[in-house]
């Protein structure tokens, strides 16, 4: 039982170096023998490093002070893996406000990041408590623990005392700490996705001798998938299934077992959890319902089935989910109910339903498209699409990713995992729901108070491509997984009809693209070297963007495959080409190929704006100091309105997207439209003078236009405001009122309303947990 005060925010699931999920949570009283045994586990090395001399036991009075804390002035987190202690990091402060840190890892976890983790995570508890600084002394061979604080981004300094470093630790964020807590945070979930993708050993639970049930069809796919590695079953009864050697439970199999496909009855699922823990299986599948789509008492169930998941050292996929697919020819693995393997190809995706995942599938097929790996999660209760686009970011064989996702669950780490991944590989979404969107049985997940307006913005300034329909979606996969992004610049039209060729001159100017002056149609018969010739000068035009290619068959000749080979020839993988026939020439993936014009020009408009989402996103200028800014704009003069419209300023607390800041002309009418450009915090300043280019630069036209100077400054005043949640913690919100420019150079404001949140209550988003 926790004691009082006990900060059960606090608790975690972390990812270790390889994936290993331990549970991290702070120590309390009744922890005393389980202490012991950690401590009594300890080589005399590790012993002595911690405590600079022999100490094979802990007397009473040492476990009563280590596990008796406050939670304030003392802090004291505990690593459990399957429910032992792994690790312990603790500080105590001191009187002039700093506190001392320290940390003991159990030998055979070390050099698995999990003095990271712990250091992570009492830096969050101590800033949350107001310290500001960790000092340690350190004997100078321990260069593990000198390592893990060297390493974690912060500022540290050191220097020699007698036989010891003394080293001092600033806990304020750094960008570069930031940056290698994501960096950890990514290789763990990558690691973690990528020993689930890659078994050489798989076991089904619940495959009937019978030709029937979801258990039996998921050992067919895997053994008609031509699973590389080895298949067992798990039957209470049979010595095989469907020519697979069957065992009555996975711990009566010889031998470690990578991933547990379960097809049973719900209630029977946490029993083979536990069998599943004792067997060492890394992974779980579970197909099965029941869980949090079924109810209040499902939706408890599924929180036992995580939580045992997890302190059992296990990932889990599902439950309710259509299973996994590997087409790496050295893997073939399909745990999964899609009964045809795809085709293997460089296309991740990842579909939260089941029913339309297998069908996307199929369409993605019927293109001619290949994917790399599938996973379909169902209630997404653990493994979720913010651990596969970590795990594609650095797989080499993903070049494109599709995502299918009914909610967003931690959105504003999806927001931050995108960014990073799109900004070298094309993501593509089928727009997620806003406000008011219904959300599936077993999704249990914060809405958003945003508008779907101010989603799409959000997620695309990510570098995320939205899309309406899964038909667009796949419209986009079609270009992207065979041609370069387009470049700068217009888009030409060539071909052999006047007719299609004004349609798509339409369509691309409706996109809000222009028209390359190289776009040249020639006559209905013209041969494969007229498109040939055509194609190769817009191309070798530097305006030209991308190439839009129209062929309708001529009738007296009938489909013809030679304007395809002709666009092979002069592709040079740096403008892309797409290709609109009428005819029933067939399919070519290298080729984009399109029976209508407006499809095909829709999906290069997608590609080309996140051409230049990653030109901008690599063009971005370092940042000005945070608290400086900050402390600026909170300190911005008050001044009466001057009758001329000024700007609203904005930093929301959405519940699902975290902190967002918002700017737009402050007026009824743009209100009342919603005209207003969102992104998630933080924005650089070049960031917030597009948003204001795009929103408020116009609109403020009607009255008086923006200058150079006044836009400048404006960004730089939303980009303070992005920066607040990362210099005041107890800030929730702000809105800024009619902020201008004076006639002296000044920026003031109507009115500034601050609303002040209570910092303990949230979770520091600079601590690595696992969120669905």
């Amino acid at each position: 039982m926790a004691s009082e005060g006990y900060p059960r925010e606090w608790e975690a699931d972390v990812l270790l170096r390889d994936g290993h999920p331990v549970h991290v949570r702070p120590i309390a009283p009744q922890d005393g023998d389980m202490l012991r045994t950690f401590h009594a586990g300890l080589s005399a090395r590790t012993v002595y490093l911690r405590f600079f001399s022999a100490k094979p036991v802990l007397t009473d009075a040492d476990v009563a002070y280590f596990t008796q804390v406050d939670h304030h002035d003392r802090v004291a987190l505990i690593a459990l893996d399957a429910g032992r202690m792994v690790g312990v990091g603790r500080y105590d402060r001191l009187p002039d406000g700093s506190a001392e840190v320290a940390f003991v890892i159990d030998d055979a976890m070390q050099g698995q990041g999990l003095g990271s983790v712990l250091l992570e995570h009492l830096v969050a508890a101590g800033r949350e408590r107001g310290v500001q600084r960790f000092v340690a002394e350190v004997l100078p061979e321990n260069t593990r623990m000198l390592n893990t604080f060297r390493e974690a981004g912060f500022g540290m300094a050191s220097h020699r005392e007698a036989d010891v470093l003394a080293v001092s630790i600033d806990l304020e964020p750094t960008d570069e700490s930031r940056a290698v807590m994501q960096s950890r945070e990514r290789r763990a979930e990558a690691r973690s996705v990528e020993r689930l993708l890659h078994p050489s050993r798989v076991a089904v639970v619940g495959a009937s001798r019978r030709s029937v049930g979801l258990g039996h069809a998921l050992l067919v796919n895997l053994q008609q998938g031509g699973f590389a590695g080895e298949l067992v079953a798990v039957h209470p009864e049979a010595a095989s299934v469907a020519g697979v050697p069957a065992y009555p439970s996975l711990s009566a199999v010889d031998g470690a077992i990578d991933l547990a496909v379960v097809a049973i009855p719900a209630e029977g699922v946490l029993d083979v959890v536990r069998d599943a823990a004792a067997s060492g299986v890394h992974g779980l599948v579970i197909v099965s319902g029941g869980f949090g789509d079924a109810g209040p008492e499902g939706a408890r169930l599924q929180g036992e089935l995580v939580s045992l998941v997890h302190q059992s050292g296990m990932r889990l996929v599902g439950p309710n989910a259509l299973g996994l697919i590997n087409t790496d020819p050295d893997v073939s693995l399909n745990a999964s109910l899609v009964a045809d393997m795809p085709l293997s190809g460089a296309i991740g995706f990842f579909c939260q339903s089941g029913a339309l995942g297998g069908t996307i599938l199929a369409r993605l097929r019927r293109r001619g498209l290949g994917v790399s790996t599938f996973v379909s999660a169902g209630n997404r209760a653990d493994i979720s699409g913010n651990d596969l686009l970590q795990y594609w970011d650095d797989d080499e064989k993903t070049r494109l990713v599709l995502l299918y996702l009914e909610t967003i669950g931690n959105a504003r780490k999806f927001a931050r995992v995108i960014r990073h991944l799109a900004a070298r590989k094309p993501v593509a979404m089928v727009r997620a729901g806003g406000p008011g969107v219904r959300h599936p049985a077993g999704h249990l997940v914060r809405r958003t108070a945003l508008s779907q307006q101010a989603v799409d913005q959000v997620l695309g300034a990510a570098g995320l491509i939205v899309v309406d329909s899964i038909h667009q979606l796949l419209d986009v996969a079609t270009i992207a997984d065979a041609q370069p992004l387009p470049r700068p610049g217009a888009f030409a039209v060539v071909g052999n009809s006047d007719a299609i060729a004004v349609l798509a001159v339409n369509a691309i100017e409706r996109a809000g693209l222009s028209v390359s002056g190289a776009s040249e149609t020639f006559r209905r018969d013209a041969a494969p070297t007229a498109y040939e010739r055509a194609v190769r000068s817009a191309m070798d035009d530097a305006s030209v963007g991308a190439v839009v290619v129209i062929h309708v068959p001529p009738l007296e000749s009938g489909p013809e495959d030679g304007v395809r080979q002709a666009l092979l020839r002069c592709m040079d993988g740096r403008t892309p080409v797409v290709l609109v026939t009428l005819g029933s020439v067939e399919r070519d993936p290298r080729v984009p190929t399109f029976p209508d014009v407006e499809d095909a020009v829709r999906a290069l408009a997608h590609l080309s704006r996140h051409a230049d989402w990653r030109r901008e996103a690599e063009a971005v200028s370092p940042e000005v100091d945070a608290s400086t800014a900050v402390a600026e704009v909170l300190a911005m003069p008050v001044a009466t309105a001057d009758g001329h419209l000024g700007v609203r300023i904005r930093l929301l607390d959405d519940p699902q997207f975290g902190h967002v800041v918002s700017v737009g002309l402050d007026d009824p009418v743009a209100e009342a439209l919603d005209a207003r450009a969102y992104r998630i915090v933080p924005v650089s300043p070049e960031t917030a003078e597009a948003m204001i280019a795009g929103e408020v630069a116009a609109a403020g036209g009607r009255e008086t236009p923006l200058s150079p100077t006044d836009r400048t400054a404006l960004a730089r005043a939303v980009s303070a405001v992005s920066r607040i949640p990362e210099c005041r913690d107890d800030i929730s919100t702000v809105d800024l009122r009619a902020v201008r420019m004076t006639a002296d150079g000044r920026l003031t404001t109507a009115e500034v309303s601050v609303a002040h949140g209570d910092a303990s209550a949230a979770q520091d988003p600079t601590a690595r947990r696992l969120d669905a």
